[in-house]
This record gives C-alpha cells, sequence and structure tokens, in this order.
C-alpha cells in the first residue's frame, strides 16, 4: 500500500469528494500505477480517502491511501499525470491501511477577508450556539480548537471526523458577528496519528 499527502488547489477545490476519487482513478492509470481491486460483482479500486473538505475550500493536507505493489517514485509518475491542482506533496509505502478518515481528529486552516476581533474573548465563550446547514441549531464551542491571528490573516483549528466544524460554517458565524466575508480559506495540515 501507499499512503500520500496532495494538494487540492488551483480550481480542484470545486471538485466534489467522487469526481476527485475519478480523477485519481485515472491519474494512477496513466501513471502506470497498477491498483488493486475489491472483490465481489461490483469491483472498484481500492482508493482510500480521507474527509472531504467543504466544496471551494482549499488545501494543501489532503491525505489518500491505494493498494498497490508499485515500487517506483510515486510523488513523480503521479504528478507527471494528474491535473493542476491535485499534486502529490508526499508519499510513502506502508503495510496497512492507516484509514485517514478516522485517524485525522482535528485540521487547521487560515482564512482572509474576516474582519479583526478578539480571538481570547472568542474562545471564552462558554457556548456559540449556530445554525447548521441541516437547520439544527449546534453548539459549536467545543469544536473549535484554537484561533488566533498570524500575518494578518485568521488562523484556526476545527475538529473534525465525528465532531466535524465545517471551516466555512464557522467562517460565515464569524462574518455575522465581527463583518467581513472570507474571501480564501486554505486548509494548511491535519492532525493524527497516521499523518506525515
Amino acid at each position: 500500500m501507499i499512503a500520500f499527502k496532495y494538494t487540492k488547489t488551483d480550481g480542484a477545490e470545486y471538485l466534489s469528494h467522487l469526481d476527485l476519487l475519478r480523477h485519481i482513478d485515472r491519474t494512477l492509470r496513466r501513471a502506470g500505477i497498477e491498483v488493486e481491486y475489491s472483490r465481489g460483482y461490483h469491483k472498484h479500486p481500492r482508493i482510500f480517502m480521507g474527509n472531504p473538505p467543504p466544496l471551494g475550500v482549499r488545501s494543501v493536507s489532503e491525505y489518500c491511501t491505494i493498494d498497490t505493489a508499485f515500487g517506483g517514485d510515486f510523488k513523480e509518475a503521479f504528478n507527471r499525470f494528474s491535473p493542476t491542482g491535485v499534486k502529490c506533496v508526499k508519499a510513502t509505502a506502508c503495510e496497512r491501511n492507516p484509514n485517514f478518515a478516522q485517524t485525522i481528529t482535528a485540521c487547521g486552516y487560515v482564512a482572509e477577508g474576516i474582519n479583526n476581533f478578539c480571538a481570547e474573548e472568542l474562545l471564552a465563550c462558554e457556548s456559540i450556539p449556530v445554525t447548521d446547514l441541516r437547520g439544527r441549531d449546534v453548539d459549536i464551542r467545543p469544536r473549535i480548537v484554537s484561533a488566533g491571528w498570524r500575518d494578518g490573516k485568521l488562523a484556526f483549528t476545527l475538529l473534525c471526523g465525528e465532531k466535524n466544524l465545517r471551516p466555512d460554517l464557522f467562517c460565515g458565524y464569524l462574518s455575522q458577528r465581527y463583518g467581513g466575508e472570507a474571501e480564501y480559506i486554505l486548509k494548511t495540515e491535519s492532525f493524527g496519528a497516521t499523518v506525515f
């Protein structure tokens, strides 16, 4: 198996999760990287992706695992045939699937366009009730790990997985409360036991 870290930028952030999976599958085929297939009636390539970022959120920290016996330079082969914006940053061989969808517990982001506010005041709040995309009232405060300003940009870390907080929902709340609008959201890093 090969686990790799890749980017989703330069227009690729508008690809849906399934379209991105198709792009990765086609890239692997064009690069001559043979992927094992599942057993059963409807066979599919054994490609395991992490949790997808929301549509329109750029990322330089996405993870994927493929079941392959490929022994060459994976990064070079993948990048030669990959579409713009989907580029391998690092790759490593592994014996088992690291299951990034479950092991990545938090993600770091930066955003531009939100009016300046006191991050310490925000983090001191006991609860932050918002209405999510399904119309449910939820308290997002337990899902915010950190927030602060770095080089004029808002840098924040949110939980993901079962306790996921979408960065666009968080930035929407900040826009409503403090003004401005997030014009650019970039996922910069992922945190978990299996990331590299």
